[in-house]
């Protein structure tokens, strides 16, 4: 294996040279060391602890191989086709995919090039990195292996390390939680969910979070009801806290989210096996107040930055601002927030005139979310199918924290396009996890209310559809925002009360 590693080293740090800044042979030379320390490392990951989990794990080693592939190569061809075909702008002339990763960045390697010590520097002023983290490894590894010239793919290589380390321990714990046949569909989405491909394959946070917080999952998982602290329980408690140390700097608010997240999941399982109501409450009092604490560190911050994006999604949107002058201040945050659950917008991805790289793109990216969209509004649907207790406990557990966060990323964002799906995806390893659940539920129970949802969606899009249809082509007549909701809304409440009262007269007409 570990001539294999050394081979692929040299074979993939061709195209990171070939398509890097500077002097090719040192450009060459940076990647190859880059490439052969994390590939040993995802190597030394599977054989040493991966290997003892599962019997089949070449499959695992290819899945982790693919994933590394699909982030690293991706990242590297869409650099390249936004220099060549993106928009005239700065960010695409350099080859990035977002501002915020190109301000990031090149503040990055400045600070590398400065010499200035990276830690404990108080006089170190990061302005592109309002965290800092970030920042602050970039500049480790430009300062380590690339001084000579900026090379932005060594960073990719490190996010699609990352990312794809965050695989085995989502498979395991996935194994552990909820059974072997749960474990690949929630893998295949984590893996090939296309805005988990465009935000990772990029010098961004979210590759690196999303990884980490695998572990966390997993450790949350292993644990197995047990404190960390317990014989045979430390090594699961050790790697959650690491990992959640490792997202701390690159983003806090993430890292607290993620560990109330995977903390009310352990409490669900640490009072399962227990007699005593005492237990729960503590437990529960513990997880409130941390919910609370961190309400009040953020809430300021989050209120002003919300604020700042909604304005600037309605200052952008002439149709968003009519409409919510027409709803009124009241609904104001409440219609932002659905408009962001909204993004990307499918019809408008078809409709709105683009350049046909960002179409492309965010045809793709539009499909990959409301494919996964019905599968997170029935996992409510499918919790009545778990058993009463723990397991049902579990299975809300998965169903509302998704929305949770899906809700909070969304008010956030502010309706912004880019924004809302960026924030949505930091928990893309429980969106997999839920989606592929609830896709496993509706197979195994016959469930029709899938198909309900999806017919819901479905009059969502045909009506969207046909506005943005008489919007941009004048097909037919583009009838008033305000209408289309509320026919949306009417259609809806006619398929969910259709739905009841199909299986109310089904149960009363069977036989016994």
């Amino acid at each position: 294996m570990p001539f294999l590693i050394l081979l692929a080293s040299l074979l993939l740090a061709l195209p990171v040279a070939l398509f890097s800044p500077g002097n090719f042979l040192r450009g060459f030379l940076a990647a190859f060391i880059l490439l052969f320390l994390v590939l040993l490392g995802l190597w030394a990951v599977w054989r040493f602890v991966v290997r003892r989990w599962v019997v089949d794990g070449r499959k695992l080693a290819l899945y982790i191989a693919l994933v590394f592939l699909l982030r690293l190569g991706g990242g590297i061809a869409l650099s390249q086709a936004f220099q060549a075909w993106g928009y005239d702008k700065e960010v695409y002339h350099r080859g990035y995919l977002f501002p915020d990763a190109m301000e990031r960045d090149l503040e990055a390697y400045q600070v590398a090039l400065s010499g200035v010590p990276l830690i404990f520097n108080d006089r170190l002023v990061l302005d592109a990195d309002q965290y800092g983290g970030m920042s602050l490894f970039s500049a480790a590894v430009y300062r380590l292996f690339s001084p000579d010239a900026h090379r932005p793919h060594l960073i990719l290589i490190l996010a699609a390390a990352c990312f794809a380390l965050g695989v085995p321990f989502l498979q395991q714990a996935v194994r552990q939680g909820w059974g072997e046949r749960l474990a690949a569909p929630a893998v295949w989405i984590y893996l090939l969910y296309p805005d988990g491909i465009f935000f990772t394959a990029s010098q961004m946070r979210e590759p690196f979070i999303i990884g980490l917080s695998a572990v966390v999952f997993w450790s949350a998982v292993a644990l197995r009801g047990k404190l960390p602290w317990s014989p045979g329980s430390r090594g699961a408690g050790l790697a959650g806290l690491l990992a959640l140390l490792a997202i701390l700097p690159i983003s806090p608010p993430a890292a607290a989210f993620i560990a109330l997240v995977f903390a009310l999941y352990f409490w669900i399982d640490f009072t399962a096996g227990r007699t005593g109501a005492w237990w729960k409450w503590i437990g529960l009092a513990g997880f409130a107040g941390g919910a609370l604490v961190l309400f009040a560190l953020t809430w300021n911050f989050f209120r002003e930055a919300a604020g700042w994006d909604a304005a600037l999604a309605e200052t952008s949107s002439g149709m968003l601002s009519s409409v919510i002058d027409q709803l009124g201040d009241r609904l104001r945050l409440p219609f932002i927030t659905v408009y962001g659950l909204a993004q990307p917008v499918l019809p408008a991805a078809i409709f709105e005139p683009s350049i046909p790289l960002m179409k492309t793109l965010i045809l793709l990216r539009s499909l990959g979310w409301y494919a996964l969209l019905p599968l997170l509004v029935y996992a409510f649907v499918a919790v009545r199918h778990a058993r009463p207790g723990a397991d049902r406990l579990r299975a809300l557990w998965l169903a509302l924290t998704p929305w949770v966060w899906l809700v909070i990323s969304s008010a956030r964002a502010g309706g912004d396009m880019s924004d809302n799906p960026r924030y949505r995806l930091i928990l893309l390893v429980l969106l997999s996890v839920s989606a592929a659940w609830a896709w496993m539920q509706a197979r195994e129970h016959r469930d029709p209310w899938l198909g309900r949802i999806l017919i819901i969606e479905g009059l969502f899009l045909l009506l969207f559809i046909q506005w943005y249809a008489a919007r941009y082509v004048h097909f037919l007549v583009k009838l008033p925002f305000i209408t289309m909701l509320a026919l949306i809304a009417a259609a809806g409440f006619l398929v969910v009360a259709g739905g009841f009262a199909w299986d109310y007269f089904k149960k009363r007409s069977a036989p016994g």
